[in-house]
């Protein structure tokens, strides 16, 4: 029984030692009431006294991912100087280049990193402050806690005077980030070779506008989308906003579309069509005024075929001379596009005939040197 109470007191002799030999050296890690531990600032006292304040201040809700700024706020106390330990349940800690005197330590290998003191940071005023980023979890709807004790002492190397406390828990809602733009409607019309887009928005955030891309069903290559066109979009506003784009000049066939929603920062967002688009046949036999017209030395031709067979063109000068061969193909039906260049043609007025199936149409052209 002697050998116990002898062993007990010279165990309280040695903490009580230890107290006033280590209470300012640099922080530990471990004191806050993370996975309900209530140890606190025991290097400085046993017991946390409500003489001294510990407030955590930040944003109550934050997104998944996000990088948010916090302080840790101490008043009371002796007041010269201060420590802390700073924890959370789920998010990630870093130390802010607005402060250096903290720094991360694990309490021990996997517990998570969690924040203390360098060394003891001098109040310059009624309050201490530490400032500090969390780093929000992936995983939305949950919340998170942040946990913190910090200690107020006189700075002379005992711990006689020394206070501490804890904070509240502050509790963190993590949400799930909202999509920058959120479309009501996205749809198409066909008429002829025009693919006619609109999409509605029901709110923007930072919108700084719409990429439209198209890409063939034929294509077996998702690279092959191809950006056509760029609607400028509203910025943030919470109210209806409608937008149109015509995608011109198409060929018979089937087509996707999507539109790339970009925010001012450069990050994107895409959404597609629901349903695919479809160029049909057309629906007689067409040749289109060559453009532009007069030329030099290039222009080119549109023209329609209701049906598959051969095709030709050819142009002729003003006396009925056969002076070139633009087209003689086999086509399927379809919007075809021929590009003519009249480079080694002297200037003058000339006529191109299109032959398919037993039809003929002719149209003149202007070459200009």
């Amino acid at each position: 029984m002697k050998k116990t109470i002898c062993t007990l007191l010279i165990l309280g002799f040695g903490i009580i030692t230890y107290m006033n030999l280590v209470a300012f050296d640099t922080g530990i890690v471990g004191l806050t009431k993370k996975n309900g531990m209530d140890i606190g600032c025991v290097c400085h006292d046993f017991r946390p006294s409500p003489k001294v304040t510990v407030t955590v201040t930040g944003p109550s809700d934050v997104f998944v991912n996000d990088t948010v700024t916090y302080k840790l706020k101490l008043t009371g106390g002796p007041d010269i100087a201060g420590g802390c330990d700073i924890s959370t349940s789920l998010g990630e800690l870093l130390i802010s280049s607005n402060d250096t005197s903290l720094r991360r330590q694990e309490p021990f290998a996997g517990a998570g990193f969690e924040l203390t003191h360098r060394y003891p940071k001098l109040f310059t005023g009624d309050t201490l402050e530490f400032i500090f980023k969390y780093v929000a979890p992936s995983t939305p709807n949950v919340t998170d806690t942040i946990f913190a004790a910090s200690n107020s002492v006189d700075n002379d190397f005992s711990s006689d005077n020394d206070l501490w406390n804890y904070s509240e828990d502050f509790l963190i809602s993590v949400l799930d980030k909202p999509l920058p733009v959120e479309l009501s409607s996205f749809t198409s019309s066909v008429s002829g070779r025009k693919a006619e887009l609109y999409w509605s928005t029901s709110s923007e955030l930072n919108n700084s506008g719409f990429e439209i891309e198209r890409l063939e069903i034929n294509s077996q290559n998702l690279s092959d989308w191809i950006k056509i066109g760029f609607v400028t979009g509203n910025g943030t506003v919470n109210s209806v906003k409608d937008y149109s784009f015509t995608d011109t000049g198409l060929n018979t066939g089937k087509y996707y579309y999507r539109l790339k929603q970009l925010d001012f920062n450069g990050n994107f967002e895409y959404y597609n069509l629901a349903t695919e688009v479809e160029i049909g046949k057309p629906d007689k036999i067409n040749l289109s005024q060559n453009y532009p017209n007069p030329f030099n030395p290039a222009t080119k031709i549109n023209y329609e075929l209701p049906s598959d067979g051969s095709v030709s063109i050819k142009l002729y000068d003003i006396t009925g001379k056969e002076v070139a061969v633009i087209l003689n193909e086999v086509k399927t039906a379809g919007y075809y596009t021929v590009n003519f260049n009249a480079g080694n043609l002297p200037s003058g007025a000339y006529i191109y005939i299109l032959s398919h199936n037993k039809f003929t149409d002719s149209k003149k052209m202007l070459l200009m040197k």
